[in-house]
């Protein structure tokens, strides 16, 4: 995430990144109802019942290297209908953290390279020896909520309105009438 770009989150999920071993350390995030609710109401949706993450942070050369899976539940209504509509998340999370923090001539500079056909994100920076992962997890999670839910089959209903007047039929007639007066 960008340094001016931060989601308060509801819940902490901090690991020391200062010593990992070599294998990497693992991290489990599994919400309680609590902290369900306090997440769905931060991202304004109606219900969330689960929301689990399993995290693995490798270091990797000049950064940090995290990668898992995240899961989730969570009730939306329908913007065609406004009935519940459930939705299961299941979602790969990989990204790289560097240490330090971004240069200000690289943020100054009006050239960023950016590779369109790669999948991978733009790095995130780091300069603690602890790392809250919760806003890559409530990012993620948010990055796939459904704008627009919708039951299944349900389909905006087809509205019949009247043949659109041109505005020069509008003319003709103002001219009719003035030709009438």
């Amino acid at each position: 995430m960008n340094e001016n770009q931060t989601i308060d989150p509801s819940f902490t999920a901090i690991m020391r990144v200062d010593n990992l071993p070599s294998k990497g350390r693992r991290l489990k995030i599994d919400l309680n109802d609590e902290q369900c609710k306090a997440v769905a109401k931060q991202l304004k949706i109606d219900e969330l019942s689960s929301l689990k993450a399993e995290l693995l942070v490798t270091q990797i050369k000049g950064g940090l290297h995290i990668s898992g899976n995240l899961f989730a539940k969570l009730v939306q209504k329908s913007v065609i209908s406004f009935k519940p509509v459930e939705q299961v998340i299941s979602e790969k999370i990989s990204r790289i953290f560097l240490l330090g923090k971004p240069s200000d001539e690289a943020a100054k500079s009006p050239e960023i390279f950016v590779d369109l056909e790669g999948d991978d994100d733009l790095p995130d920076f780091y300069d603690e020896p602890e790392l809250d992962l919760s806003e890559l997890v409530l990012e993620t999670l948010s990055l796939e909520i459904d704008q627009f839910p919708r039951l299944k089959g349900e389909k905006m209903p087809v509205l019949q309105d009247e043949p659109q007047s041109s505005p020069f039929d509008i003319l003709k007639d103002m001219q009719a009438k003035i030709k009438k007066d």
